[in-house]
């Protein structure tokens, strides 16, 4: 579902999930898929349309999410990241070992809420312009379980609001070198 907005003259969008299935992944090629008995969907799904908003970052990708465990958005950070695109990540603080280890050793930075409450925020801002926002975690439920919404935004000052409060958790959950214990023990003593 989608419309212009006029005065920014940016497409608003809105992703539901889960998907129908998995998209053919030469829908979007020139000639399309010529395989009448492919077995994908041959009509665009979220996932593919989420994970093409996101590679189309240029400059910034400012990822807060309670949760980030799904190994196919994470490559996606890792190869924004690799092709010079600024990267930040802010999770909650519940059991996110595997996702240190997989943005960290990119070079990643990631930093967690370090309060007994929760980070529920989900949110991407992307190169300070667009902001997508709804109910879907990078989680492996929200890509095919969970019914979950995204809705892509452009006003210029939803994508403030959404950059300061980024902004304003960065800033505050940066201000001291943490130690989590989680089912095993997780130290981290570099900076930001």
């Amino acid at each position: 579902s989608s419309g212009i907005n006029a005065e920014y003259g940016e497409k608003t969008e809105v992703l539901f999930f889960p998907d129908e299935g998995i998209q053919c992944p030469r829908l979007e090629s020139v000639r399309g898929c010529l395989d009448k008995d492919c077995r994908y969907k041959h009509n665009p799904q979220s996932l593919a349309r989420l994970q093409s908003i996101l590679r189309s970052a240029t400059t910034s990708c400012e990822v807060c999410m309670f949760v980030i465990a799904s190994q196919e958005l994470i490559d996606i950070l890792v190869e924004l990241h690799q092709r010079g695109v600024k990267v930040r990540c802010i999770a909650d603080n519940q059991d996110m070992d595997g996702v240190l280890k997989a943005l960290r050793s990119n070079g990643i930075i990631v930093r967690f809420d370090k309060s007994d409450y929760l980070m529920h925020h989900k949110f991407v801002v992307i190169d300070n312009r667009m902001v997508l926002t709804g109910s879907y975690n990078f989680s492996r439920g929200g890509m095919g379980l969970n019914r979950e919404n995204i809705v892509k935004v452009h006003h210029p000052h939803i994508v403030e609001a959404y950059l300061q409060e980024f902004n304003e958790m960065w800033r505050l959950y940066g201000t001291e070198k943490f130690s989590y214990n989680f089912r095993k023990e997780i130290v981290y003593e570099g900076t930001g």
